[in-house]
């Protein structure tokens, strides 16, 4: 028995170091950032729909909270990314349930920037033009909040929309809208 301890225990010495993997690691780089829905969108594709029906400025029923508005409003915005990425029946798909989760949103969270901005954009994806303006002016009107968080949050979301592409079909009205 002391015979193979000691076999063993030099033989793992004398032996070179072994490296289950094969060689040195390979460097990785890291992915390019994609950029948001923009030149080549739906929008710019189909014609703008100037109307728009729903009421975006009617006083909440809802107390406000902000943390599932903020995680619904993510969750928007991966199916945004997706839907960018996606053609014909699939984009409609994703655009749509991205379109009902940002609503959830808004229901739960009734003053909330981030929600409002991205329910824009994915109303501009579509080229529903009179919503997108219609959401992009009450994003302005939240600047005014007397909640001073929730004021600070829409200005900076307001400075986000004014360089985002998915507006470029109509950037003089967007930018008119956001109070530039």
């Amino acid at each position: 028995m002391k015979r193979l301890i000691l076999s063993l225990a030099l033989l793992l010495v004398a032996a070179p170091a072994c490296n289950p993997y094969g060689g040195p690691s390979q460097k990785l780089k890291r992915p390019k950032k994609k950029k948001r829905p923009g030149g080549t969108s739906a929008a710019t594709t189909m014609p703008l729909d100037e109307k728009c029906k729903t009421n975006f400025f009617k006083p909440p029923k809802t107390s406000r909270s902000g943390k599932n508005g903020r995680r619904l409003a993510a969750k928007a915005d991966r199916l945004l990314v997706k839907a960018d990425d996606a053609d014909g029946a699939e984009k409609v798909s994703l655009v749509a349930d991205a379109m009902t989760t940002l609503r959830n949103a808004l229901k739960s969270d009734p003053y909330g920037p981030e929600p409002t901005y991205k329910l824009a954009v994915a109303y501009a994806m579509v080229g529903k033009k009179g919503c997108s303006v219609k959401l992009l002016e009450r994003l302005s009107a939240l600047q005014k909040h007397p909640e001073a968080s929730l004021a600070s949050e829409a200005g900076r979301t307001v400075k986000r929309a004014l360089g985002d592409e998915s507006f470029a079909p109509f950037r003089k009205d967007a930018d008119a809208a956001l109070g530039e």
